[in-house]
Formats: structure tokens, sequence, C-alpha cells
């Protein structure tokens, strides 16, 4: 059947109607939307926690408890605490939908979840979640201690690569990142910008070696050092710790409590190396040659230092007239003797002229290292007089003469004397020649010699 003009108006006209009263119902709900309040959304939101319901130590949890525990949570990651707060209350009493109502306080940042938190773990001390969250919490509280525990803590109980990474995130930052400026400070020779740099850092972690030798360097440069040692007795006694404190007691002049205390540090070659050093500084150089002594056989310079002590307890045991000779400001040729027969006794083995009868030498404490000097060519004497005239001012040509010819009879290397062809590095001889000098060319001369 044909439709009629005027069924078309009909049907337009109901089509009209239906359009008008679905307008009039929605603009009704809108209206009754409106009127109804918004529910309290945050912005999407990374948590630094995971679900209370999983993880080690995570309660046993009924179906239903089970579902309104998802629910929140899922509501908490869009950023929905409401939502969130509704699912643990829904959820019930047990320890999951109280944390999920904890977690929910954290995003808010309202009510101040810590305390719960903290009470919680105490409880659930195996339910990595909360302390995960309570990590998450005391960090946003600016309480770094406390996070770092805590994450520590979570990670320990649950190793999963997300969590133990957020440890040490805050480790490195907390700590880490602090050191690292306080040593640069310190090297600038800032002591008290690393001391205030290391605070915090060692609020978060007072055991922290690194941390902890370094505020002790930064109070022995400002000269603080009982409270240096207070700090390295926060440490276990190893041998580092030791070796610091007898750092201290160095910087602090005592220097036979520094030689006790790295002597006392048993099987560390370091320590030996620093308690000779310890006793050169003393002049204990019997002491200094055991320290070496003591040293392995490989160990680097060992031979180098063992043979210095020894040139250097030589003499120190000299009679006073070698003394007088070596801090002589004006070498004569009888003292030029003595300090070279003297610093290197080896000479006095070593086969040579006939000993010369010299008669202005009989009566002279210095005689024995004359003759020597005299019977293996170093010096010359007056064959018609038969004298060696000791007190005469010993001449630069004299020195570097003896000396040369002392290096050759003991197979070292010859020293290069500075002069007008002598390109450096060479040894300097001024005029007048004191002890100090042929002394200090010797040893230098002795200490490298073999055996």
């Amino acid at each position: 059947m044909r439709n009629s003009p005027e069924g078309t108006l009909v049907i337009r006209a109901s089509r009209s109607l239906v359009h008008a009263a679905m307008a009039a119902a929605v603009g009704f709900l809108v209206a009754s939307i409106g009127c109804a309040p918004s529910p309290s959304l945050q912005p999407p939101t990374h948590l630094d926690f995971p679900a209370p319901d999983t993880g080690p130590g995570r309660p046993t949890l009924q179906r239903s408890a089970q579902r309104h525990i998802e629910q929140g949570w899922k509501a908490l990651e869009r950023g929905d605490v409401q939502a969130a707060k509704a699912g643990a209350d829904r959820a019930g009493s047990g320890p999951a939908a109280r944390l999920l109502e904890l977690q929910a306080a954290t995003v808010a940042g309202g009510d101040d979840p810590i305390p719960g938190l903290q009470e919680m773990v105490e409880t659930s001390p195996e339910y990595a979640a909360a302390w995960l969250t309570l990590s998450a919490a005391a960090e946003k509280g600016d309480h770094e201690r406390m996070a770092f525990d805590a994450a520590r803590r979570g990670a320990d109980l649950w190793p999963d690569d997300r969590w133990v990474q957020r440890a040490a995130d805050l480790h490195r930052r907390w700590v880490e990142d602090r050191v690292t400026s306080a040593r640069d400070e310190l090297q600038a020779d800032r002591p008290t910008d690393a001391l205030s740099t290391l605070a915090p850092a060692l609020a978060v972690e007072p055991d922290n070696r690194d941390a902890v030798f370094l505020q002790v360097d930064a109070l022995v440069a400002l000269g603080e050092f009982e409270q240096a040692e207070t700090s390295l007795a926060a440490l276990p006694p190893d041998p580092e710790v030791l070796r610091h404190a007898g750092g201290v007691a160095e910087a602090r002049g005592d220097l036979t409590a520094a030689m006790e205390i790295y002597s006392s540090i048993e099987g560390d070659p370091e320590a030996l190396v620093l308690a000779a050093a310890v006793a050169e500084k003393q002049g204990a150089w019997q002491e200094a040659m055991d320290f070496y002594a003591a040293l392995p056989p490989d160990w680097p310079g060992r031979d180098t230092q063992l043979r210095r002590a020894k040139v250097r307890w030589r003499l120190s045991v000299m009679p006073t007239y070698v003394q007088d000779a070596m801090t002589s400001p004006e070498l004569d040729r009888g003292e030029l003797a003595v300090v070279l027969v003297s610093l290197a006794p080896r000479l006095e083995t070593l086969p040579g002229g006939q000993v010369p009868l010299l008669s202005d030498i009989m009566d002279l404490p210095s005689q024995r290292e004359i003759l020597t000097a005299v019977r293996l060519g170093l010096l010359d004497t007056d064959p018609v007089e038969r004298r060696f005239l000791p007190n005469r001012t010993a001449s630069e040509t004299e020195v570097r003469h003896a000396v040369t010819t002392m290096a050759g009879l003991l197979g070292l290397d010859t020293p290069k004397f500075c002069g007008a062809d002598a390109a450096a590095p060479c040894t300097t001889l001024e005029a007048p020649v004191a002890g100090g000098s042929v002394a200090g060319i010797v040893l230098n001369l002795m200490e490298r010699e073999d055996g």
C-alpha cells in the first residue's frame, strides 16, 4: 500500500515528539549529574609501591575481599583516591585493606600515613609491600633515613629488579652523590663545605665507610682531631680504619702513638710502610729497618728503602766527629775524608795502595778514614813532607774528584756535576762546600748500592 502525504506528515510529527522527549530526558540526567558531587580524582600517578595483595608476606584473602582490593588498587593507579578508599572499606579490616587505605592516604597527601605504616611493618615484618609503601611515604615526607631503610628492607624481602633498583637509586642520590661532592670540596680545600655535604649522607647511612673516612679527613684538615677519632669509632677496627686512626695521630703530632697503631695491624704491608715512615720521622732507624725487613720480599721498593734505612742507621750511630763533619758549613780535607768513608764503609774493605805515613794526622780521631781515603786515591797528600793537610778547606775540584773516584771503586753510577757543559739534571756543588751537601750526594749513591 502506498503512503499518502498525510501519513508521511503524521510519521514525521511522531518522530519529532520522540526526539524532543529523548532530549528532555538527557537534559534531566545531565542536570541531575551536575548536582551530584564529583569523585575526588588525582592525576594519573606512577606508584613507587606495589599492590597490597602482591609480593612476599602478603596476607591470605577471601575471594570477595580480593576483588575489592583489586578494584581499589586499579582506582588508585588512576589517581581516584576516594574509590580506592571505598574499595579498602569494602575489603574488610585485614592487613591488605589497611595497607590499601594507607596507600590512598600516601597518594592523597592528607593525613600522615607514616605512623600507620610503621605500626604495620612492626606487626607484619615480612610484609614486603608494607615496607615498600613506608619507603615511598617517608620519601614524600623528606624522611630520608626511614625511606632508605624501608626500601632496603623491602628489596631484601622482595628482590625484584624494580625494588632493588629503587633502593639503589635512593642510595645513589642520598649517599653516593653527596660523598662524591664532598670529596671534590675537600680536594678544593673546602673542608667545612665537605662536612656540610656529608652530614645528610651520614644521617642516611651512618656506617658508610667512604663518608666516614672523608669526614675524618675534613675534621683533620680543620684540626678537630678528637672529633675525627670519635667518627672513626663508629666503624669496626679493621686494618683500613686503624690506618686512618694512625693518620689522625700523625696529624696531631703524636708520632709514637701513630707508630704503635700502624705496627699493631697484623698482615698489612701498607701499615708496615706507614710505620717505617713514622720511625724515619722520629729518627728511629733501627725500627725503620725492622719494618722494611718485615715487608714481603717482592714488595715494590722494599730493598731500596731497607738499604736507605741501613745507611741512615749507620749515620745515627756514628761518633761525634763524624756528625760534626756532616754538619760542617765549610768542609776541610779531613772532614771530607770522614764523610766519604763513614757513609760508604765498604771502601775500607777494598784493596788499594800502601798505607801512607802522614805526620799531621797521628792525633786525629779521623785518622782511619783519612788513611783509607788516601790509600784509595780519593784525596792526595804532600809526598815530600808526608803531610795530609787535614785542616785545609776542601775545594770543589777535590770534592768532585773524590766522589767520582769513590763511585767508580764501588761500581756505582758516577754523578754528573753541574757546570758549563752539563745539562740538567745534574748535581750542584757551591763554594764553600758544606758537609751536608757531600753527605747528601754520597747517601744518594749508597741508596742505589746493591747489597
